[in-house]
C-alpha cells in the first residue's frame, strides 16, 4: 500500500492508470468529502457536489483525518520530518513538524484529546499544547491496513484489515508501548470467533452511544466465501453484538439439495450517531440499537464523480466505494462509511 496506513510499511507506489479509485481514507470536514488514494493523492468533493477537486501538495499525502471540523493531513518529503498540516481559510498550514527518526508512518488519528501518529516503532501523541509524547512500541502489529484508531483510557485500540490474512484488533498501552492482540476463540478451531486476528479483518471501531465503557468493531471479509459480524468490546469482555446469515443467490442452482455453507454478512465500516451504531455491510446500511437488533436499508444508488462512486443520500453519513480491498482479498468494490 502506498499509504502510511499499511502496517507492513510499504513505500509509496508510482501512480498507475486507475489508481485514483483505490481509496484508502475518506473523511467529511469543512462541508467537503475529502478523499485519499493509496498513491498519496488528495482530493475533495463538496457536500452533494458533482466535481472532484485534486490537491497537489508537491509530495504524497501519507494519511488524512478530521480535526475540529477541519481536514488534517500528514506529508513527508525529506525523510527526516513529517509535516502535520490543517486546511483552514482555504489554505494548508503546517501545524507541527515531527522527526521521523528513520521510522515508517503507519497511521494518523485525530481526537479531541490529542493527535496520534502510529509509526513502525513508536506511538507519538501531540497534545493540544503542541507537545510531543513518544513511547517506543513493544511488539509488532499484524500486517494490513489500519482502518481506525480508538482511544480508551490509557490504551489505543487499532483495527487492522489484512484481507484473507485477518488483521483483527490490537491494543497499545500508551505508557509502555506494549502491543497486545485482542481476541476470543470460543470453538478453538482455526478461525473460531467472535474475534480472531488470524482470520477476521477489522474494518472500523465506534464507541457505543449507550455505554461509553464499550465500543464495537466491524468485521468483514469476502474471499471465496463471506463472513463478518459486529463485535462488542467491554473491558475484558468480547462478544458478538450482531450477525446476519448470508446465503448466495445462486446456491439453490449449485447446491442440488446440499445444506448451504455457514456464511455471514461482512461489514466494512461502523460509526456512532443519534444514539445508535451505524454499520455498512455487503448488502446494506445497518442501524443497530443497544439490544442488538438492526434496521436494514438497502445500499443506495451511487453516482460516479471522476471515477469515484459516492452517495450523499443520508444526512448522518456518506458512502464511498473503494477497490483497495482487492489487494488482499477477492471482495471487489466495497462501501466505505464516512460520518458527517
Amino acid at each position: 500500500m502506498a499509504l502510511l496506513a499499511a502496517c507492513d510499511a510499504l513505500a509509496v507506489e508510482p501512480i498507475r492508470p486507475g489508481q485514483e479509485s483505490s481509496l484508502i481514507r475518506a473523511v467529511f470536514a469543512d462541508r467537503h468529502l475529502w478523499l485519499l488514494s493509496d498513491a498519496g493523492q488528495l482530493s475533495a468533493i463538496a457536500d452533494n457536489g458533482n466535481e472532484r477537486v485534486p490537491y497537489d501538495l508537491s509530495t504524497p499525502v501519507l494519511d488524512l483525518c478530521a480535526s475540529d471540523g477541519h481536514p488534517m493531513i500528514i506529508t513527508g518529503g525529506d525523510n527526516r520530518t513529517w509535516a502535520l498540516r490543517r486546511w483552514t481559510n482555504q489554505a494548508w498550514s503546517t501545524v507541527k513538524q515531527v522527526p521521523t527518526v528513520g521510522d515508517d508512518l503507519i497511521a494518523l488519528s485525530c481526537a479531541t484529546e490529542a493527535t496520534t501518529l502510529l509509526t513502525s516503532k513508536r506511538l507519538i501523541e501531540i497534545g493540544q499544547d503542541g507537545q510531543l509524547h513518544t513511547v517506543q512500541l513493544r511488539g509488532k502489529l499484524p500486517p494490513g491496513i489500519v482502518m481506525a484508531i480508538h482511544r480508551q483510557g490509557d490504551h489505543i485500540f487499532v483495527s487492522i484489515n489484512g484481507g484473507e490474512w485477518g488483521g483483527g484488533l490490537s491494543r497499545i498501552d500508551e505508557k509502555t508501548g506494549a502491543i497486545v492482540s485482542i481476541e476470543r476463540n470460543d470453538s478453538g478451531e482455526l478461525c473460531g470467533g467472535p474475534l480472531n486476528s488470524g482470520c477476521d479483518p477489522s474494518n472500523g471501531i465506534a464507541a457505543e452511544p449507550w455505554n461509553p465503557r464499550c465500543f464495537a468493531v466491524a468485521v468483514g471479509l469476502v474471499h471465496m466465501m463471506m463472513h463478518g459480524r459486529i463485535v462488542e468490546i467491554c473491558g475484558k469482555s468480547i462478544r458478538p453484538l450482531y450477525t446476519k446469515t448470508f446465503v448466495s443467490d445462486d446456491w439453490g442452482v449449485m447446491s442440488k439439495g446440499r445444506k448451504p455453507p455457514s456464511e455471514t454478512i461482512a461489514f466494512f465500516g461502523i460509526t456512532s450517531s443519534n444514539g445508535s451504531l451505524w454499520a455498512v455491510g455487503a448488502d446494506g446500511l445497518y442501524r443497530i440499537d443497544s439490544d442488538g437488533k438492526a434496521t436494514i436499508t438497502p445500499l443506495p444508488a451511487f453516482k460516479t464523480i471522476d471515477h469515484i462512486k459516492v452517495s450523499f443520500k443520508y444526512p448522518q453519513l456518506i458512502l464511498v466505494m473503494t477497490d483497495v480491498n482487492q489487494r488482499r482479498s477477492l471482495s471487489g468494490s466495497v462501501p466505505m462509511l464516512v460520518p458527517r
